[in-house]
């Protein structure tokens, strides 16, 4: 779980344009190099061109390297407000 309390926070603004911004992002399946193994999810790089805060560069566990961490909680914001823009849009295409 993540913190989440609004008296931990200052400068609360709603998303705007986030149907937009999703629009932005690709959803992708991959491998992973090490293990070979499934998975979906985003690429980093895309994500920081998009919502820049939701990303971070980390050191690797293994090496000297460093590599790039989204953080998919502030990607659940995006996406709420993205879907609540998109049902505007239906009501408004149903009261047409």
């Amino acid at each position: 779980s993540v913190s989440s309390d609004i008296k931990l926070k200052d400068n609360i603004e709603k998303v705007e344009g986030a149907l937009e911004l999703v629009s932005q992002l690709d959803g992708v399946t991959f491998d992973w190099k090490e293990s070979g193994k499934k998975s979906a999810g985003v690429i980093a790089q895309n994500v920081e061109k998009v919502f820049p805060s939701a990303v971070k560069e980390v050191p690797d566990v293994d090496s000297e390297d460093t590599h790039l961490n989204v953080d998919y909680n502030q990607l659940s914001a995006l996406f709420i407000e993205a879907i609540k823009e998109l049902n505007q849009k239906v009501k408004d295409l149903e009261n047409k």
